[in-house]
């Protein structure tokens, strides 16, 4: 009989629970408006679409510097007209200065107004930003920001001659749901045909070819920098759009993307590869079911059922990581009993078919923070004192002692490693560690990671699904100011999935949640998506998160006379959050409270 691992799933997932129906919101809203000028570097092009249009009103004769200021920013909004309204509003050389893609501004309350003579002051409390690349920053509660409109007689009436420095678009945070959505740009594993996907944020644009241009134009741009190394990228820098832009097919939705400056030298792996790419990316935009890659005009090759156009990535070979897990290790003192997790009672696993659950080790308790492979047959953990490193595999332990100190526990990242992190003299350090050698012959290598200097401390390295990226979470020794990041894991290798050789470095993190103050857990629910225990500002206790990628944090509800200790994210179709507490229970979050599962000291997810 076969062993019975956390095998993929293939069905559509669904997310945790009533509590966190405001992140699935979020997930499906966002974007960076702009006009219709092509601007070199910009990812988005055209107006955004509104699902309820708004209609703004322009300056009306007589109106004194702080109303024409409150009606600007109240226009801000307005996308029907490509901002004409708003533009009204401006003195006519500051109209055509003015670029709505320099910056979105989400603010939350009402905007606060007072004049000073031809100076207007703006008081705003703001909620995050979105920079022109797409990205947005979560800001700390609390966070102000006093701007400055410089106005000027214009005919007798009050317009504004000069805007804030970088000034784009205030919005309120419901009108930036309303007016945009997260999306992703994408890229390939170097050690799979999976996606590695990077969230930007996107208008909703009412032009059929608007939404794929700004998707193509992403695309077309440099590997960012978090993931520079780490991933595939079969696009060649220095290409452009023939026509400018993307136009679709309404008859059988498939984009033609006509790329400039793609020469015929590109290998065959690299043509699918590039496909796979635009494909993947463009198919978000509604409407779009297939793309077609031209070289100026003529068609890209590519092994596909259809010949001259792509529809699902899958047609050739790429596609999502789709974790998922039968079942999790509920943890009793020494003791490991395989559950359900999805089961309201967290009731023991029955296996389906005849499969044969796997053999699991005893595990003292002086061992902590226990880990094991997607495969369920490594254990690794991490002693109470965070300097030694146990292993079990087929009835075999092993100590592995003198790596370092202040040690994470471990994170198997699914091809073929798990990973620590720690100290080693006065300098953090990572070092992963080979499956495939035996026990009493492997070492814990250190990767370089020329970033992590001296002041800093790593309390946390979780692979994220997939094994190219990583959470990385850090805590200044200086200062004690914690900080989340994503890291990218860079191979040796010429970019041959089948050979893509070992570990070697660390890239520079792109920061995570910034508005977490303090983090006491923290661990992944999808490849977009963590889940963590922590505070921010205004919290007043520890707190369970959902935590997207590039999006704001989702508080759920606090745990009810417990402390949360750790914890746990569960992939699969049906997604599931799970805490644990300092009183040994274990909650599910049930519509807008907690549940209490049953008494365990810990839970594992195979393969995190």
């Amino acid at each position: 009989m076969r062993k019975h691992r956390a095998r993929p799933r293939t069905r559509r997932r669904v997310l945790v629970s009533a509590l966190a129906a405001s992140a699935v919101f979020l997930a499906g809203c966002a974007g960076l408006p702009i006009d219709n000028t092509v601007e070199p570097g910009l990812p988005v092009l055209g107006q955004a679409q509104q699902g309820v249009q708004v209609i703004t009103d322009g300056p009306e004769d007589g109106m004194d510097p702080g109303q024409i200021v409150r009606g600007f920013l109240r226009a801000n909004q307005g996308f029907t007209d490509d901002h004409d309204t708003a533009r009204d509003y401006l003195t006519d050389e500051m109209a055509g200065q003015w670029q709505p893609t320099s910056q979105v501004l989400v603010y939350g309350g009402d905007i606060q107004v007072s004049t000073d003579g031809d100076r207007v002051m703006a008081r705003v409390s703001v909620v995050g930003t979105v920079d022109e690349d797409g990205r947005l920053t979560e800001t700390p509660s609390g966070t102000v920001l006093n701007e400055y409109f410089e106005m000027t007689r214009v005919g007798g009436q009050w317009r504004i001659q000069d805007l804030p420095t970088s000034f784009g678009l205030w919005l309120t945070r419901p009108d930036f749901e309303r007016l945009y959505r997260a999306l992703t740009v994408n890229y390939a594993s170097s050690t799979s045909d999976e996606f590695v996907a990077d969230v930007r944020w996107f208008p909703r644009y009412p032009q059929a070819a608007g939404l794929p241009t700004a998707l193509a134009r992403a695309q077309l741009e440099p590997t960012p920098e978090h993931l520079r190394g780490a991933v595939r990228n079969g696009i060649p820098t220095g290409l452009d759009l023939v026509a400018g832009g993307v136009p679709v097919d309404p008859a059988t939705g498939v984009a033609t993307v006509d790329l400039s400056g793609l020469g015929s030298g590109s290998s065959t792996e690299q043509q699918q590869l590039i496909w796979a790419q635009f494909a993947r990316t463009l198919r978000q935009a509604p409407g779009v079911s297939g793309v077609r890659i031209q070289a100026n005009g003529r068609t890209l090759p590519v092994d596909a059922p259809e010949e001259d156009s792509v529809g699902d990535p899958a047609d050739i070979g790429f596609t999502d990581p789709r974790p998922a897990v039968d079942f999790a290790l509920r943890r009793v003192r020494n003791e490991l009993t395989i559950v359900d997790p999805a089961n309201y009672r967290l009731a023991e696993y029955s296996p389906t078919g005849g499969e044969e659950l796997p053999e699991l080790p005893s595990v003292p308790i002086r061992w902590v923070n226990l880990a094991t492979d997607p495969e369920v047959t490594d254990f690794a953990a991490v002693s109470i004192d965070r300097e030694t490193v146990w292993r079990w595999r087929a009835g075999n332990e092993q100590e592995m002692r003198q790596i370092g100190t202040e040690l994470t526990g471990p994170s198997f990242d699914g091809a073929g490693h798990f990973w620590i992190a720690g100290a080693s003299g006065e300098r953090p350090r990572v070092w992963v560690v080979d499956l495939s050698v035996s026990l009493n012959q492997a070492v814990a290598r250190p990767v370089e990671a020329e970033w992590l200097t001296e002041r800093w401390q790593v309390l946390d390295f979780e692979v994220a699904p997939g094994g190219q990226q990583a959470l990385i979470h850090l805590r200044d020794r200086v200062s004690g100011r914690e900080e989340l990041g994503l890291t990218g894991i860079v191979r040796t290798g010429d970019g041959d999935p089948d050979d893509a050789g070992d570990p070697v470095s660390l890239t520079e993190p792109e920061p995570l949640a910034p508005t977490l103050q303090t983090v006491t857990s923290v661990g992944w629910l999808n490849p977009l998506t963590l889940v963590a225990l922590g505070q921010r500002r205004e919290d007043t206790v520890v707190t369970p998160f959902l935590v997207p990628v590039g999006g704001f944090l989702e508080p759920f509800a606090p745990i009810p006379g417990d402390t949360p200790t750790a914890i746990r994210g569960v992939p699969g179709d049906e997604e599931v959050v799970l805490v644990l507490t300092e009183q040994g229970r274990i909650y599910l979050p049930e519509a807008s409270t907690w549940e209490t599962y049953r008494p365990g000291d810990d839970l594992v997810i195979p393969g995190h």
